[in-house]
């Protein structure tokens, strides 16, 4: 007996302490407790990096393929990014006229923008996703036409993604889609998008040189001119125009006196001329500036009626005498008395809105209509264009 006890003893059994058992105990229960916290944690972290990382679709685009079986192509937010970033570029950088035209609010805050009453923002969202649609749909169309981009189609997208990266911040570059990768993808899209609308506008059968006839060249006659000028007028402290002082003026006169006479025997009327180190156009002492105007038959905003007249009537390469308005006095070289740029230019807008009129016509009657596109709750609810790729809001 005695044997035995001992034996138990020596095992450990039989001489357990209660408190210490009882300690253990609680310490293999926090030690469970945390072990569930950390998991409870993990899991809750790893949700949150999923909600925050998987991608958002915005855009579901369905039609068939080639072979009639319906496909469905699905929009990411992060495939929007850079439409939206395009979009934001150009409306900011209007950004002071628009604060003008809406009472010192900028375009995205503008109201009653479109005939709903819509704010900037608001109609601004709504073209991006315009041309998303529109971009897939055609590009959906590119695919069925088995359409692919050429090497020199290739080297103009790579060229486009080069300049969009160089013209990019560093924060900018950290934003989800504007990444050289994603770009690129959307690039090409829109490329073959291009492709097919090309492809359907060539089978429209428009007539170019019917559409050149309907614009005319004495309308669009241009005087290629470059001049030098001082103003009369300047603003006052209430901004209204008054004339200079009779001293200013006379001084202006026998300054631009002195420049004709040096322009006439110039080689080049551009330089040389006036002394213009902060390269402003400006004369740094005088106040006379450079200038150039593409005047055509038709304008108005150039000059007094006598002196247009007497200004179209020079030839080339002429430079006038010292010319007084009642605004400003004018040195003026003719550069060119016939120049048909701004013709031709008439004549390439008048046929890329003709075609551009006639596809919108052909895309909504026959080709949009072979798609239902669904825009996604995140695109509506979650989505606010202005400030998303500019980081600023005011």
């Amino acid at each position: 007996m005695n044997s035995a006890k001992k034996i138990l003893k020596n095992q450990g059994l039989g001489t357990e302490n209660p408190a210490k058992s009882k300690g253990a105990a609680v310490s293999n229960k926090n030690k469970i407790l945390l072990a569930i916290g950390i998991i409870v944690i993990l899991v809750l972290s790893l949700g949150i990096c999923y909600i925050q990382l998987r991608p958002r679709e915005i855009l579901e685009v369905t039609g068939l393929d080639k072979t009639g079986a319906a496909v469905t192509n699905k929009v990411y937010y992060k495939e929007a990014m850079y439409d939206i970033y395009m979009a934001e570029t150009q409306y900011n950088s209007y950004e002071q006229i628009y604060r003008q035209i809406y009472g010192g609010r900028t375009y995205w805050e503008a109201e009653n923008v479109d005939d709903e009453g819509n704010d900037g923002a608001t109609v601004a969202k709504k073209q991006i996703m315009d041309s998303i649609k529109q971009r897939e749909i055609l590009y959906m169309e590119a695919m069925k036409a088995d359409l692919s981009l050429t090497d020199a189609e290739n080297k103009t997208v790579n060229e486009q993604v080069e300049s969009t990266m160089k013209n990019l911040s560093a924060s900018q570059k950290r934003i989800a889609g504007l990444d050289e990768k994603t770009i690129k993808s959307v690039v090409e899209k829109e490329a073959l998008a291009q492709k097919y609308k090309q492809q359907v506008i060539s089978g429209l059968g428009i007539d170019e040189a019917a559409l050149k006839k309907t614009v005319s060249k004495k309308d669009y006659r241009q005087y290629t001119l470059q001049y030098y000028t001082f103003a009369k007028t300047e603003k006052d402290k209430d901004g209204k125009d008054v004339s200079k002082d009779a001293a200013a003026l006379k001084k202006a006169k026998t300054d631009m006196e002195t420049l004709r006479k040096k322009a006439a025997t110039a080689k080049d009327f551009t330089k040389d001329i006036i002394a213009d180190k902060d390269k402003d156009n400006k004369d740094d002492s005088t106040g006379i500036s450079y200038s150039t105007k593409d005047l055509l038959e038709t304008d108005k905003d150039f000059l007094d009626d006598a002196t247009r007249k007497q200004v179209k009537a020079m030839k080339n390469g002429a430079i006038s005498e010292v010319i007084e308005t009642k605004d400003a006095y004018y040195v003026i070289k003719m550069v060119n008395n016939d120049d048909p740029k701004a013709y031709n230019n008439q004549c390439t807008q008048v046929v890329s809105d003709e075609k551009e009129k006639q596809f919108d016509t052909k895309y909504n009657s026959e080709i949009k209509g072979n798609y239902t596109t669904e825009v996604q709750s995140y695109w509506k609810g979650r989505v606010n264009v202005g400030y998303l790729t500019s980081g600023t809001s005011n």
